[in-house]
């Protein structure tokens, strides 16, 4: 029985690569848009963070990085100072289904300012809990 109905190119043959193509590309363009979100995180917590810096390599040490959906990991800039007291620092890797966003120290003393005090001079879980409306707005807007 024949409906009548005749494809003109297959859809295994356009439609099916199209649909792969717009995936991988919303992909890339939530990338893009945490990428571009992490880099505000990172330079709103250098300018905000409660504490004194005597040597600047806590500001300069804050970080961003963005890592998974099979992509290369995206990682703010540090200072040279503060990279050299980089210790104890892992990013954590997202995988092909998962992107994670990190905010973070590379100094080693870090995590005493972030949790000591009752939390005073903490500066990263304040920042991205603040921002995080912002991002799913910035990913609703993208994505329309």
């Amino acid at each position: 029985m024949n409906s009548g109905f005749v494809w003109e190119v297959a859809p295994k043959d356009q439609l099916i690569p199209a649909i792969e193509k717009y995936g991988k590309d919303v992909l890339v363009v939530v990338q893009a848009v945490a990428n571009y979100w992490g880099q505000m995180n990172q330079d709103e917590a250098r300018i905000e963070a409660p504490w004194e810096d005597r040597t600047s390599n806590a500001r300069g040490g804050l970080f961003f990085a963005v890592d998974g959906f099979g992509m290369s990991p995206l990682i703010g800039e540090v200072t040279p100072e503060a990279k050299s007291e980089m210790s104890d620092v892992a990013v954590e890797s997202g995988d092909a289904n998962t992107l994670i966003i990190t905010l973070g120290h590379t100094v080693f003393y870090g995590k005493y300012l972030e949790t000591s005090n009752g939390g005073k001079y903490a500066v990263v879980m304040s920042t991205l809990e603040k921002n995080l409306p912002q991002l799913e707005r910035m990913l609703q807007d993208a994505l329309k």
